[in-house]
């Protein structure tokens, strides 16, 4: 076994064996430590809201790489079973997050012509309170690489993400006499019926909606007085999310339903052209790979952190469509061709 493949299977065996939903994050500083000893790291440390940073080399360009260090909620078993790792986190994102750190050890730094720093950022999965911790307190960085699920394609774009909280409040009555009484739980499915037929969006290019929580009713023959339910629309690249909130405001008001902006997320497109992209792609090239770009229907923290840097785009090993399942397993060789196009980009970024 080559000593990168027992690196990261060791790697991303300890960072999976932490469980580590929003707000917990604060369990992996031990093993970053550790491992920031053992790859010879020149240093480790914590900021104010708890992202965790490894550094090697001290001048020239600053490249960082990005990840993030929670899951969703929910664990689930974790093998290994011929050098395949399943676990909570295997695909989003902590096999990106050891592919960084293990690409930022091989990196040649000879010359000592750049800085590169892994992070790993706090609450990508909640309100992404790492990545706009940065941008507040003026992070520098040349060149930004943020660490998703893309296997191993380039992402040069994630569409914007709007989330509601949609309330209903009625009179109720009783289930045998529903035409007498009102329901709000009826209310809400009228409201998200319309909106889902508004939004049906399948690609990139088009908006979707998803709705993810539905609570109302308290008693098994009373009509609910009230409930609520939260929604998330994604949409693309030169959409006015105004636009969209002016709409689900007219669908809300024909429905009798009131509804809550909670978060507003913009989307992101870079060039191809953009130098962290081609230094990905060459890097690709010169490892007899066919190099892929691709565009995300979801959201990440590149659609934060563009505002620190436009040599910015999105990338990393493991199957996006396993992300946020019970499913999650990645391949230890992907983990370790993906740390190698890393580091032959940093070489590339570092001489930009």
């Amino acid at each position: 076994m080559s000593r990168e493949l027992e690196f990261a299977r060791d790697l991303l065996l300890d960072l999976i064996r932490v469980y580590t939903p929003p707000g917990y994050e604060h369990r992996l500083i031990p093993v970053f430590r550790e491992w920031a000893d053992k790859l010879e790291y020149d240093e480790f440390y914590v900021d104010d809201v708890g992202n965790i940073f490894l550094r090697r080399g001290s001048r020239g360009k600053t490249i960082l790489l990005a990840g993030h260090l929670d899951t969703i909620p929910g664990e689930i078993d974790i093998k290994l079973d011929q050098e395949t790792i399943y676990g909570r986190g295997a695909v989003d994102a902590k096999g990106p997050l050891a592919a960084f750190i293990i690409g930022g050890m091989l990196a040649n730094l000879e010359n000592d012509n750049s800085k590169v720093i892994v992070v790993g950022l706090v609450r990508e999965e909640d309100d992404g309170l790492g990545a706009k911790h940065l941008v507040e307190e003026s992070f520098k960085s040349d060149h930004i690489i943020v660490g998703e699920p893309t296997n191993l394609g380039v992402a040069v774009a994630y569409r914007g993400s709007i989330l509601i909280r949609v309330s209903a409040y009625t009179l109720g009555g009783h289930s045998s006499a529903p035409y007498i009484g009102e329901s709000a739980l009826d209310k809400l499915i009228q409201f998200i019926n319309v909106i889902n037929t508004k939004y049906s969006g399948v690609d990139f290019d088009e908006t979707s909606c998803a709705f993810t929580v539905l609570r109302a009713g308290d008693w098994l023959n009373n009509l609910p007085k009230k409930g609520e339910a939260y929604a998330n629309i994604r949409y693309p690249p030169g959409h006015n999310p105004e636009d969209i909130l002016r709409e689900i405001e007219n669908i809300a008001r024909s429905t009798r339903v009131e509804f809550e902006v909670l978060s507003v997320e913009k989307p992101v497109r870079v060039s191809v052209n953009t130098d962290a992209v081609r230094a990905l792609l060459r890097s690709m090239l010169k490892l007899n790979m066919k190099p892929r770009v691709v565009k995300k229907t979801g959201t990440s923290d590149m659609n934060t952190l563009i505002a620190i840097s436009r040599s910015i785009t999105a990338f990393g090993p493991g199957d996006s469509r396993l992300a946020h399942t019970d499913h999650e397993r990645i391949n230890v060789d992907e983990v370790v061709t993906a740390a190698r196009i890393i580091s032959n980009a940093l070489n590339e970024l570092s001489r930009v």
